[in-house]
């Protein structure tokens, strides 16, 4: 933005400002907390950017932290109420809440967050506010944290399909769900530790946000669930209301004004724009499973690929945006993934550690950052992690459909002429042998040397010290702190402080989103003929033997 425009843009803020201290500010304003609080907003679809209303959609964390700056900044307001309906965040996401509402109440600020059916999660989250309140009949369920993993081998027997998969070790795990029934003991014994140190989370949040002892704490929630009032008893909530009776909670005797973020922030003013001849942090989001090609998200998530899935054609070119821009000195990595195609994940790989020597490039990890997604991470020149950040699972994986039992149910006879030894060696009609196993397993573990030389040299740690950190072991991000895989624990306000400091720019300096070119980009709106066909591109993904550096399981949160 230039000087002059960067004045004139000011000096109607400032007329704008000028109106709106003329009105009244609400005392609290109410923030809707709901949905899987993902980093940043998704792309908006066509109708919604003419204008055209549909359901409404629930707020990132990016939107959740500009609007409590904002109500910080104006400064007039006394606090903010979170209602909280329906959240279905990850653990990661919603540390950096709690991270958020810590800043708010630092600055003066006061925080009530009012539940409408607590559970474990959002309680989790609400202990870090000033007040926590629910309504009277609600059941707050703080039963503690668990997993759940959807084993497939049986369903698959049932339609005669199989998978052989191979992989570099028993804690490399992610074609369990193909081939067993149960966890194997080491997946067991990862599952129990990644769950206790979940569960520890909780408790050291409940003991701290509660003012009681973590004995204490424990005793709370192995006593769960509670109706409102017997919670209010326990002292897990403040107070059993209901919505409408708020502002005489939280105001004198005529009543606390309380408005709708869409209303007050047409009173609440705004902040002025900074002149933007300097350079910026660029900030490049990696969300969901990585795969070949462009983003996507499918209308229906598919097993073992998921939901939402991270295109390399995406990704690299909103890097490669970052890098030729000549206003952005530094690069945030947003990294959120569970991991996917290993090809896929080795491309993005490159474009990180290439980049980087020119511009320092700073991870943040989200929810996940395991397997592939640790993979795009090692090159950079700083990684930051939340606490309750999936990370690791070093490790390769390689499934190979075997649909021989598919073909005979359906009546289908599969004659194959080939030419050349190994011609069908990825023939999924008939199950590998020997030979061709021992292709699989010399390429898989040429691949898993990789991986390990790209932590090493990442890392700047010794070959011989990654090995035990690596075959598929995943850990927290606080155990991956103490062992070096990662640099520091924070969020999103720590990651761009970080990227500023190596780049050496001006503390005040900001950010940008940095969109793909559009020819990598998936067309905005969900044009169904075409998610459907991405489904069906996904679906095939699983029937083509492929080399996978992937989380061994999405963790299914039960409470």
């Amino acid at each position: 933005m230039s000087v002059i425009s960067s004045f004139f843009a000011n000096l109607w803020i400032l007329l704008s400002n000028v109106r709106r201290s003329l009105g009244r500010a609400p005392e609290y304003v109410v923030i809707q907390v709901s949905g899987a609080l993902p980093e940043f907003a998704p792309e908006t679809g066509l109708l919604r950017r003419l204008g055209v209303r549909g359901a409404p959609v629930p707020p990132s964390l990016e939107e959740v932290r500009s609007r409590l700056r904002r109500i910080s900044g104006d400064g007039r307001a006394r606090g903010v109420i979170l209602r909280v309906q329906e959240l279905d965040a990850g653990w990661a996401a919603l540390e950096e809440l709690r991270r958020e509402i810590s800043a708010f109440r630092s600055g003066g600020g006061r925080v009530v967050v009012y539940l409408q059916e607590p559970d474990t999660r959002s309680y989790y989250m609400a202990c870090a506010a000033d007040e926590v309140l629910a309504s009277p009949l609600s059941t707050v369920g703080v039963v503690g944290v668990g997993t759940r993993v959807n084993f497939l081998k049986d369903a698959l027997d049932r339609i005669g399909a199989e998978a052989e998969v191979v992989a570099v070790s028993p804690y490399k795990s992610a074609g369990d769900t193909f081939t067993r029934n149960d966890f194997s003991p080491e997946a067991r014994e990862q599952t129990e530790r990644l769950v206790e140190r979940r569960f520890e989370s909780v408790i050291s949040a409940i003991s701290e946000g509660r003012s009681v002892t973590g004995e204490r704490a424990r005793e709370l929630v192995d006593s769960a669930p509670y109706s409102a009032a017997g919670a209010v008893e326990a002292g897990l909530l403040d107070g059993a209301v209901y919505e409408d009776e708020l502002p005489a909670r939280l105001g004198d005797e005529s009543g606390a004004s309380v408005r709708e973020w869409e209303a007050a922030r047409k009173v609440l003013r705004r902040p002025y724009r900074r002149l933007r001849r300097g350079t910026r942090v660029g900030v490049v989001p990696l969300s969901g499973v990585i795969v070949r090609g462009r983003s996507r998200r499918l209308p229906v998530p598919v097993p073992f690929v998921g939901g939402e899935q991270a295109g390399s054609e995406t990704v690299i070119g909103a890097l490669r945006r970052a890098e030729a821009a000549r206003s952005v000195g530094a690069v945030l990595f947003s990294v959120d993934s569970r991991g996917g195609d290993a090809l896929a994940s080795d491309l993005i790989w490159r474009e990180v550690d290439r980049i980087r020597r020119k511009k320092p490039v700073v991870v943040l990890m989200g929810e996940y950052a395991a397997s592939g997604g640790y993979y795009v991470s090692a090159a950079a020149s700083r990684i930051l992690t939340r606490r309750n950040t999936t990370t690791g699972s070093i490790g390769v994986v390689i499934t190979r459909p075997v649909l021989s039992g598919v073909y005979g149910k359906a009546g289908i006879t599969p004659v194959s002429v080939e030419r050349g030894a190994r011609a069908g060696l990825l023939d999924t009609t008939r199950r590998p042998d020997e030979d061709e196993l021992s292709v699989l397993r010399a390429q898989l573990g040429g691949f898993y040397e990789e991986f390990k030389d790209r932590v090493a040299r990442g890392r700047d740690m010794p070959a011989e010290d990654v090995e035990p950190l690596a075959g598929g072991r995943v850990w927290t991000g606080e155990e991956a702190l103490d062992r070096g895989l990662v640099d520091d624990i924070g969020g999103f306000e720590d990651a761009v402080e970080q990227a500023r400091e190596l780049a050496g720019l001006d503390g005040k300096a900001g950010w940008i989103k940095i969109k793909p070119p559009r020819s990598a980009r998936p067309s905005p709106g969900t044009n169904p003929a075409e998610t459907l066909w991405d489904t069906l591109d996904s679906a095939r993904d699983l029937r083509t033997p492929r080399t996978w550096t992937i989380l061994p399981y999405e963790l299914l949160e039960e409470s």
